[in-house]
């Protein structure tokens, strides 16, 4: 009976640190999300002021240079958003983790975490290309076609390379936390199903180069879609914040 009795009061200690452990992992996470929601949202803002401000054909990297000549303080901002980003998505891609524990397998939890820790890679490289603009300005003003040169450069490697490789291992993210927080019942329905809903950016992704393949002109709103999923995914980051601090505050009551 003594024994019996020295090992519960021995546990009991052991449980309360690791219930506070959870929740605090929770906690760090749900503020993680919401941070990187609120980044992302701020830099999809950041990616359409130029039509905004009257600069509408972007596609030409002389109308691009012209308008980051004029407003120069916007792309060291969106590259210092997106630094924020991957800084909360490290954090978050674990406590998502801790989160589908222990219903959820170790495999799967552990693939999660890396889909998480790549798209922050991601996410951090767009950012280092966002902050080259003095170099990117330096070069213009020695030769505009070096300078137009230079812009493709960072426009296909940056925007056309690491921001869509971060917007598809987060889509890819997102559709397997739903799914295992469905399956393990982790997270609420509701938020599963509206993380699948986000990942159809990634049928769009797939649908596009087949029809290109079969010589069939891609749909404008199939672009359009595609482009609305960009925010709603943003949107779904905040839910999922949200829901991670809930589940913290659930454990502190208990």
């Amino acid at each position: 009976m003594r024994a019996t009795r020295e090992h519960n009061s021995g546990s009991a200690p052991a449980k309360t640190a690791v219930t506070n452990t959870n929740r605090a992992a929770l906690r760090a996470g749900g503020m993680a999300v919401v941070i990187a929601g609120l980044g992302g949202i701020t830099w999809f803002t950041l990616e359409l002021l130029p039509p905004v401000l009257g600069f509408d054909d972007t596609d030409n990297p002389a109308v691009s240079l012209d308008y980051l000549r004029q407003y120069p303080q916007f792309y060291p901002l969106a590259g210092v958003v997106l630094f924020i980003m991957a800084v909360a998505f490290v954090v978050a891609s674990f406590a998502v983790s801790d989160a589908l524990a222990p219903r959820t397998s170790s495999i799967t939890r552990r693939s999660l975490s890396a889909l998480g820790l790549m798209s922050a890679a991601f996410l951090f490289m767009h950012g280092v290309l966002r902050e080259s603009l003095g170099p990117l300005l330096y070069i213009d003003g020695m030769n505009s076609g070096w300078g137009e040169s230079a812009y493709l450069t960072l426009q296909m490697l940056g925007t056309h390379g690491f921001a869509q490789a971060s917007l598809l291992t987060l889509c890819v993210w997102a559709v397997g936390i739903s799914v295992a927080g469905a399956r393990s019942h982790a997270l609420p329905i509701w938020l599963c199903v509206l993380g699948v809903v986000t990942g159809l950016r990634l049928v769009m992704l797939i649908t596009g180069p087949l029809l290109t393949a079969a010589s069939i002109d891609l749909p404008a709103f199939l672009w359009l879609g595609s482009m609305a999923l960009i925010p709603l995914g943003m949107l779904w980051w905040l839910a999922l914040g949200v829901v991670l601090l809930v589940k913290s505050r659930r454990n502190l009551r208990q």
